[in-house]
């Protein structure tokens, strides 16, 4: 395990564990590097129309993380089968308060029943106008899991101003959020993504002005700053494809292209050739992941949030545990 020096305090360390067994990729990076985590976010127990729980996370995988001194969030989301955040749903359980009441016992239940540490709260795409409603049901169901001896971890989009109306994003007041949750995950990721021009998903000028935002409303001690561990791939047309660092690598050795050090974004990347066609890749890598931690600690943030461990690799984890 890591050990604090003389007035030092170390960021603390969660990682999404994307998937609900030991089956997943990132399970032989959590028996080989779990030492250096203190939360393992388990991504994810979906609520259902009807206001069940779907999925059960693998005894296995939570007795090896404890066995590590890692503490167990399950992720409870508002996504579909499909893989989409379910406006529907989020809407009823801020407005139905009887449903609300029946999926916080059931989650409730759930983590008593499974001796969790806490719980990561992961409820997006609310309409735009729904910021009130909103900010009441987490304050409500903060509350409530106080009262049970849960904390509560809420994932939070990025940005760099409030903008109440703006889609998405705007529904989450940092400040008055920050009053009640005892950790909010900050997604500083998707700056570009799938369906953009080509560039950075997290560049360092804007994850600088995502954490120095949410700093001016919310407590330090508060904040996890999400770190991906992804790129993308973008075709002259169409969307991109997400790519992991060692995809990348394999990427540009195949067609002979050389990394290049993007300057403003803090990135790397690279082009190549397929078909014809020309492609544009950016990717974080382990300078990139660098920069971020140091600016994590620049600003006493409580930690940081790896996305995701399904897309880790050694030097990953050999890196961080250089610089946490």
């Amino acid at each position: 395990m890591r050990r604090k020096g003389v007035n030092q305090v170390p960021l603390s360390v969660l990682a999404f564990y994307n998937g609900l067994t030991e089956a997943a990729r990132g399970y032989r990076y959590l028996e080989r590097y779990g030492s250096l985590l203190d939360y393992l976010a388990v991504f994810q127990i979906a609520i259902t129309q009807d206001g069940e729980l779907s999925g059960r996370i693998s005894p296995t995988l939570v007795e090896e993380a404890r066995s590590l001194g890692i503490k167990v969030f399950p992720v409870i989301s508002n996504l579909t089968p499909r893989g989409q955040f379910s406006t529907q749903l989020l809407s009823r359980l801020l407005r139905d308060g009887a449903f609300a009441n029946q999926v916080f016992f059931n989650i409730r239940d759930f983590l008593e029943r499974n001796r969790f540490d806490g719980v990561n709260l992961d409820l997006e795409h609310a309409e735009a106008g729904e910021r009130a409603l909103y900010t009441q049901f987490i304050q409500g169901w903060a509350r409530s899991f106080h009262q049970a001896n849960f904390p509560v971890i809420l994932d939070m989009p990025a940005k760099t101003a409030d903008e109440p109306l703006a889609e998405w994003k705007g529904v989450f007041d940092y400040r008055e959020l920050g009053r009640v949750i005892d950790g909010g995950v900050i997604m500083a990721y998707e700056e570009h993504w799938s369906e953009s021009e080509p560039g950075s998903v997290a560049s360092l000028p804007w994850v600088t002005k995502v954490i120095d935002f949410a700093l001016s409303q919310m407590p330090a001690s508060k904040i996890f700053m999400g770190i991906p561990l992804y790129g993308y791939d973008w075709p002259p047309r169409g969307p991109g494809q997400v790519i992991s660092y060692p995809r990348a690598l394999d990427l540009a050795r195949r067609f002979g292209a050389s990394l290049q050090w993007d300057d403003k974004q803090h990135s790397t990347y690279f082009n190549y050739t397929l078909r014809g066609e020309r492609h544009s890749v950016y990717f974080e890598d382990l300078r990139s992941l660098r920069e971020k931690v140091a600016l994590a600690k620049s600003r006493s943030l409580r930690g940081i949030a790896i996305w995701e461990m399904n897309l880790s690799y050694p030097e990953f984890w050999r890196t961080l545990a250089s610089i946490v």
